[in-house]
């Protein structure tokens, strides 16, 4: 009877510990398996990371700089644009515009059914555009070599050209002239030039195109040179610069673009692609609009021209010396014919030169 007994305790000690050891890996290895999801979908800013895409569902949808209500905007977009999706936080969502992130409310998109685009799909559905609002609050009278060509004066030890020889050597210009002022409104062209292209960068990301601006507020100090630089520096197919000038001729009125000439020092060979994008600008915005066309004017007295690596062309939208130009120009509704006048051209300009 003992002998039973011990053999039975003993059994049921083996069982039990049996038990308790598989009990204790099914424990860790679950515990082990949520850290691992965890890891693997929650990133360092504390986003859940996706990648999809997302549709915007009603018109003046605000696209932040930070997960914020009161963030700075970017740029605002219209119902139906479609965006990739790279991350979810609450009640934000983390889009990519443009090649960057940026955040909306949660509750200003919606999953979409397009499929992940391809490397082979993103080369054939956009293109990258710099557009250049002309001007800024400071104006710069130091200055700077009209085209990479000239052979300027040597730097002073601030590294600025000496204004008092140099401003008067040839080729050297102002880096940045005073904006021009509407006659009756008051509005500073910087204003208008800004305005503009916010709209058209919404317009033009909406068309599924890549976009940089030289600049997203009034305040900065980038000269023209500068500017164009940029341009050359991000791989941008076009440039387009956008003016709301002051003409000395009240009685001057309506669109006007500016190009190189074709013997252009440093891109007279790009001479053909200039004037097509300002011909295809010129015809669609006065289309949309109802503006003059007043031509295309051809020179190489223009700094931010005369550095660009690829197309160019200046489009100087209307003149804020006359009445009527300065009212338009000054209008929302206005504003945006213009700025899908613009789009529809450089989209006509692609189609042309894709044949």
């Amino acid at each position: 009877m003992k002998f039973r007994y011990f053999v039975l305790m003993l059994l049921l000690s083996v069982l039990t510990l049996s038990y308790t050891g598989c009990g204790s890996n099914k424990q860790e290895a679950t515990t082990e398996k949520e850290e691992i999801d965890e890891d693997t979908l929650i990133d360092a800013d504390g986003f859940r990371t996706v990648k999809d895409y997302v549709s915007t569902v009603q018109d003046g949808v605000n696209i932040r700089r930070e997960a914020k209500e009161d963030g700075e905007v970017y740029i605002t977009l219209d119902k139906g644009v479609n965006l990739s999706r790279t991350g979810i936080k609450d009640d934000w969502t983390r889009v990519l515009v443009n090649g960057s992130s940026f955040y909306v409310q949660s509750k200003y998109v919606e999953e979409t059914s397009i499929k992940w685009a391809t490397e082979t799909d993103v080369s054939k559905e956009t293109h990258v555009v710099f557009i250049d609002p002309a001007r800024q609050i400071t104006e710069d009278t130091s200055v700077e070599p009209m085209s990479p060509e000239i052979d300027a004066p040597s730097l002073t030890d601030t590294g600025e050209y000496a204004t008092s020889t140099s401003a008067s050597s040839a080729g050297m210009k102002a880096k940045m002239t005073a904006a021009a002022v509407g006659v009756s409104s008051g509005t500073f062209e910087y204003d208008i030039t800004m305005a503009v292209a916010q709209y058209l960068n919404s317009e033009l990301v909406k068309r599924g195109y890549t976009v940089y601006l030289s600049r997203t507020t009034n305040n900065v100090n980038l000269s023209n040179a500068k500017r164009a630089q940029m341009a050359n520096s991000c791989g941008a197919e076009i440039y387009v610069k956008l003016e709301a000038s002051y003409s000395r001729d009240a009685a001057a009125k309506g669109e006007l673009g500016f190009i190189t000439t074709s013997t252009n020092s440093h891109n007279g060979d790009l001479y053909q692609n200039n004037y097509e994008l300002c011909y295809d600008i010129l015809k669609k915005t006065c289309e949309e609009t109802g503006a003059q066309r007043m031509g295309i004017y051809e020179t190489d007295n223009l700094t931010s021209l005369n550095y660009c690596d690829m197309p160019a062309t200046v489009l100087n939208m209307g003149f804020l010396s006359n009445e009527l130009d300065d009212r338009d120009l000054n209008t929302e509704e206005y504003q945006k014919k213009m700025a899908i006048g613009l789009a529809e051209g450089i989209e006509l300009y692609f189609q042309e030169i894709s044949k």
